[in-house]
């Protein structure tokens, strides 16, 4: 399951390079005993490593925490990282619990995690691994088979000319110990609440959630969580009472962000977001449907200005709105900026949809699937104006170089018409102080001024192709002025000093 924790030792980071073979060391695993490695003293002490190459296990330090790492290794090394022996003869069962992370740059390395019951026996799988991720820890938790007084387990890991594998926070646990909660998890997250849920062992009498330095107590899971604030990270964590003052350690905490509150769309104050408030993909959902990237804040590292962004390392990924009341717009349109820059002869592509409800399904509204190595506008007429609307966008990788979204607006046909080619336009001075002057070859029609948000802030008519404003009441930022008739529409994006 997903962790918000490591976010990921990579650049200060130093190695500590442990010999590759250990002592053995046999550990008792008694009723209601834990064993727990997580490398902090930056040793491995009593495990071992075997090695087929120049990749081995080591413990890495960092600021935040130590892990046991895989690196140095060329595609094909392998190398084995073997546990103590544990000696489970006085119980009739145990789990077992750990977390791991994966980073590659370009193919994804393996990592197997097998079990012995003696030296002598061949190593038995339990799972395999094989992801990149560079920002989020995983968890996993089984329950161990063929249990003996002679018990090992190991991480098997295998570069396919990936990057880092890391393993932290290694729990063996006897029945009716009290095992960490593992795979946590924040689901049908709304504007003000979310559903809790963590993996247990059966053991526990109850559990303490921590929620940003509050405790409450959780006699079921999962635990529905309320009273939330809309639009707001948090982070919690878990530990499980398992009766008696038996306690076990804190889970490793995620976090989860609430809903953006529902926007009421009107003619007059459309929705619009240009994606330069945050680095951040704030009010959007980024659900990734295959691979293990979705959409993201391009800060203006690609492009002149943030935009949204799909990156060449993605397969396929949905990029869900805000939910938004547009039951008052007189003629819903939706207007937005897309590009899908070439590779050689491929494009990825972008899909755009709408849905009236969440329990709706998505509806086709466009496609692009086409090279588009410019910003090109587009305008759509928004179908089934519902209280509840969502329109998303859909990026398809296709051998190309990543999909751009930028200045998205839901508002009225007038600020919805098609961007023209053959209108001209332009405002002078850009930046300004307060006056400035729009020239055009329309010689009828209407010009307006726009604020950040989509709100209409003044009027004016093309008198002989000039129009005429004055700005110095309004607050510095950024502003689009439109100029348009009956068919078409400029707009002209300003700064105002």
């Amino acid at each position: 399951m997903k962790k918000n924790l490591l976010k990921l030792l990579v650049i200060s980071l130093f190695l500590m390079i442990n010999a590759a073979v250990f002592a053995q060391c046999v550990i008792p695993i008694t009723e209601g005993q834990s064993y727990m490695e997580n490398f902090d003293d930056g040793t491995m002490e009593c495990w071992t490593v075997e090695a087929t190459g120049a990749g081995t296990w080591a413990v890495m330090t960092g600021s935040q925490t130590n892990v046991a790492a895989f690196q140095n290794a060329a595609a094909g090394d392998e190398a084995r990282l073997i546990s103590p022996t544990f000696d489970m003869s006085g119980v009739g069962s145990a789990t077992l619990g750990f977390s791991y992370a994966m980073m590659a740059m370009y193919n994804n390395d393996v990592l197997t995690v097998c079990y012995r019951t003696s030296e002598a026996d061949s190593w038995h799988e339990l799972d395999s691994y094989s992801i990149n991720d560079w920002q989020n820890t995983y968890e996993a938790s089984f329950d161990l088979p063929d249990i003996s007084d002679s018990y090992q387990i190991s991480f098997m890991a295998h570069s396919n000319g990936g990057y880092y594998i890391f393993v932290d926070n290694f729990e063996v646990t006897g029945e009716g110990g009290c095992a960490r909660p593992v795979s946590l998890q924040a689901t049908e997250i709304t504007t003000n609440s979310a559903l809790l849920g963590w993996s247990t062992t059966g053991g526990e009498e109850s559990w303490t959630i921590e929620l940003d330095g509050v405790q409450m107590t959780a006699a079921t899971q999962p635990y529905l969580l309320e009273n939330l604030e809309s639009h707001t990270d948090y982070s919690f964590r878990v530990k499980a009472d398992c009766g008696g003052g038996v306690e076990s350690d804190w889970s490793l905490p995620i976090t989860f962000e609430t809903l953006c509150d529902d926007i009421v769309v009107t003619d007059d104050e459309p929705y619009f977001d240009d994606f330069e408030g945050s680095n951040e993909l704030e009010c959007w959902q980024d659900e990734i449907i295959a691979g293990d990237f979705g959409w993201a804040v391009d800060p203006e590292y690609l492009t002149q200005n943030n935009a949204a962004s799909f990156f060449w390392m993605g397969i396929e990924a949905r990029l869900v709105s805000v939910m938004m009341d547009i039951t008052a717009v007189t003629s819903p349109t939706l207007t937005f900026r897309h590009k899908e820059p070439h590779n050689e002869i491929y494009a990825d592509e972008l899909n755009v949809w709408y849905r009236t409800a969440p329990t709706d399904n998505w509806h086709f509204l466009a496609s692009y699937t086409g090279i588009v190595d410019n910003w090109m506008d587009e305008t759509i007429i928004l179908p089934n104006p519902s209280a509840t609307y969502q329109i998303s966008f859909k990026a398809l990788a296709a051998n190309g170089n990543s999909v751009y979204v930028d200045d998205v607006r839901v508002g009225n046909y007038i600020d919805g018409l098609a961007e023209s080619q053959e209108l001209m336009a332009s405002v002078m001075p850009n930046p300004t102080n307060g006056k400035i002057t729009v020239s055009t070859n329309l010689t009828d029609g209407n010009v307006a001024v726009f604020d950040i948000v989509g709100k209409k802030v003044m009027t004016d008519k093309i008198v002989d192709g000039i129009a005429e404003f004055d700005l110095s009441e309004l607050t510095q930022g950024v502003y689009f002025i439109k100029i348009y008739d009956e068919s078409s529409v400029k707009t002209v994006k300003i700064v105002k000093n």
